[in-house]
């Protein structure tokens, strides 16, 4: 396990909704670490000040071998305690 790498989180996009200024950053990431890991509560942590609820991950892992994409969505990115994520799934209702 390499663990989080911040370089190698890029910030893609971000879209704004609403008239608030509330926007969706979408990010890439790839890592050499399986999905597993990239999914353990915390495993963001050192990247809390870049994401926030509902930020969309989109994650090359085990990208040295035989990759495994994922498509994670930030469930908490609290100031304190663990940045957590979910694999994001098809759509509610679609």
């Amino acid at each position: 396990m390499a663990g989080f790498e911040a370089r190698s989180l890029s910030l893609v996009n971000s879209v704004p909704y609403g008239s608030s200024g509330a926007k969706v950053n979408f990010f890439h990431y790839a890592t050499a670490d399986a999905a597993a890991t990239v999914t353990t509560d915390g495993y963001f942590n050192a990247a809390r000040d870049k994401l926030q609820v509902n930020d969309v991950i989109e994650a090359m892992t085990v990208a040295g071998g035989v990759g495994d994409k994922l498509s994670l969505k930030v469930t908490a990115a609290p100031a304190s305690g663990n940045v957590t994520t979910a694999v994001n799934t098809d759509a509610a209702g679609a």
